[in-house]
């Protein structure tokens, strides 16, 4: 085997990455995963195989499809892009929005004690942000945000 890099046997990389065997081969038969074929014709995975189950996971969380991932990591691919500055960026957003959704949830029994023109004030500058964030995830997410 004449392999640059370290490569790991699927049972290997399914210990390392928490995830089955039949996982990584269905992860495979999808694309998702590309291993390395041996002169025996064994598979073997680089090392970063690990990274990109990492963002499986990741973008498994956002409800994306496997298909909608495997076109997310064809481009990852294409332009050479950390997987891990991906993950965290994604894992980070995660949290921010969790953040944020908890934000609203304290203000909104607050708002009950103002009037509907209060609250317009108040919130307006927040609706303007609020609508360029949508836009911004809707680009992120490939949504058409004017549809």
């Amino acid at each position: 085997m004449s392999f640059v890099g370290k490569f790991l046997k699927i049972g290997e990389l399914a210990d390392l990455a928490g995830v089955s065997k039949r996982t990584i081969d269905y992860y495979t038969q999808l694309g998702l995963l590309e291993p390395v074929r041996s002169e025996t014709n064994y598979r073997y995975y680089p090392e970063e195989s690990i990274e990109h189950l990492r963002l499986i996971n990741a973008l498994k969380k956002q409800h994306l499809t496997l298909e909608e991932i495997k076109e997310r990591l064809q481009i990852i691919k294409n332009q050479q892009v950390s997987v891990d500055e991906i993950v965290d960026k994604i894992e980070h957003l995660q949290e921010e929005m969790k953040h944020i959704q908890e934000e609203v949830l304290e203000l909104k029994p607050l708002l009950k004690q103002f009037n509907e023109q209060q609250i317009k004030l108040m919130t307006k500058p927040l609706t303007q942000q609020g609508y360029a964030l949508l836009h911004a995830l809707a680009i992120l997410l490939g949504e058409n945000p004017f549809i």
